[in-house]
């Protein structure tokens, strides 16, 4: 049951958290351009780490590869933290692999029987289309801060026409409506779990990760470099670069203005 308050969904969320850096604080705004470009002017600022931006509404929003990202107004999960993480470059580039963890830890119950699966390197899959996506976006000049941006498709019954093939949310896999303060309360504070995991046990996060990858050991295509690049998917290095058979060796490819698809046959 969705909960018949006036109070803010910030406040809500703020009452329930667990956690103990994690959105402490957290902003929200009814409206805003995008949490990500909220959270980059508030690092370049001074914001400290675990300081959460979230909203109802982004006019200017934004997903991997330069893409708009579509919500409706007031009902996903929309926001962006601000992490400072004291690891090397190939850890930071795990990140998006921890959160993907923590997120479908998060929702894993809501959505049982059905299973949680991960595309490489930032979106979470329930059955083959897509239901939380993210931005991962250098904060500064100091490489290990970044800002972590997670659009989670909650209650959105319909998307436009060119997504609707490839797009769910967790009304339309359950038929339910559910409640975003405390789904966002617990999206926190496994994220939480899983970063701390990640700054102690990164080869562990990897292992998680590559068990849901999707289309591993399938003739997969990677496109936006200069070239595209086929092989067969044999799963993570330890870098986060995905790891790619091809007819000359294997391929490392890093996350960026890349996608990854099953390869035409």
């Amino acid at each position: 049951m969705l909960p018949s308050t006036t109070t803010s969904l910030g406040q809500q969320v703020s009452t329930l958290l667990s956690t103990k850096v994690l959105g402490r604080p957290l902003h929200f705004m009814e409206a805003t351009t995008s949490t990500n470009i909220l959270a980059l002017e508030a690092s370049q600022k001074g914001a400290i780490h675990g300081t959460v931006f979230a909203t109802d509404y982004q006019t200017h929003g934004r997903g991997r590869q330069g893409s708009s990202w579509i919500a409706d107004k007031g009902l996903n999960l929309i926001f962006s933290i601000i992490l400072d993480l004291p690891v090397s470059r190939a850890v930071i580039g795990m990140t998006p692999m921890a959160a993907c963890l923590g997120v479908a830890d998060a929702i894993s119950d809501t959505v049982s029987p059905n299973k949680l699966q991960f595309k490489w390197p930032n979106d979470v899959v329930l059955n083959d289309r897509k239901i939380c996506g993210m931005l991962l976006q250098t904060a500064n000049q100091a490489i290990t801060k970044v800002v972590l941006g997670i659009g989670l498709n909650v209650n959105q019954s319909k998307f436009p026409d060119d997504l609707e093939k490839y797009a769910t949310s967790l009304l339309l896999s359950t038929g339910q409506p559910i409640d975003r303060a405390p789904l966002m309360a617990s999206v926190l504070l496994n994220l939480e779990k899983r970063i701390d995991q990640l700054l102690n046990q990164a080869s562990a996060i990897r292992k998680l990760y590559m068990e849901r990858l999707i289309w591993l050991g399938e003739n997969c295509s990677v496109t936006g470099l200069n070239q595209d690049v086929n092989g067969i998917l044999l799963g993570i290095a330890e870098s986060g670069a995905l790891l790619l058979e091809t007819n000359i060796g294997i391929k490392k490819i890093y996350a960026g203005n890349v996608s990854l698809r099953v390869a035409d046959n």
